[in-house]
């Protein structure tokens, strides 16, 4: 005898649906089985559209810390560049400024140059 049979039976006999054909009996168990199917299916439905939405938050609340990450970066990169283009203003300033000394100190000495050769030409001339 089939295992399957045996627990029917028992569990008919428990129940009290001993006086069930057996083609009622077999009837029933079809409907249950074809239940617990549809409950299975819908389960399985509902497991996958959770899933899905599950997958859609994963993705929007990825996307939304990536974009703040790229704006973090960005503000981050503009003010690296701010602050590079400060000092590089302030270097250029101090160079502006030595270099403007140095031309005033050789054009100095330009002068203290030309009345050096001068007065060296005027007394090779004069000699």
């Amino acid at each position: 005898m089939n295992p399957k049979s045996i627990y029917t039976e028992i569990r008919i006999s428990k129940v009290g649906v001993a006086g069930m054909g057996k083609a009622e009996i077999l009837v029933d168990i079809k409907k249950a089985e074809e239940k617990v199917r549809a409950m299975s299916l819908d389960a399985e439905g509902k497991r996958k559209q959770l899933q899905a939405e599950g997958k859609r938050k994963a993705l929007v609340i990825m996307d939304t810390a990536e974009a703040s990450m790229r704006a973090e970066g960005d503000a981050k990169l503009a003010k690296a560049k701010a602050d590079i283009d400060a000092r590089k203003r302030i270097i250029m300033d101090e160079g502006a400024k030595k270099a403007s000394a140095l031309a005033t100190e050789a054009r100095q000495r330009m002068r203290g140059a030309k009345e050096f050769v001068l007065s060296e030409f005027e007394r090779a001339a004069d000699a």
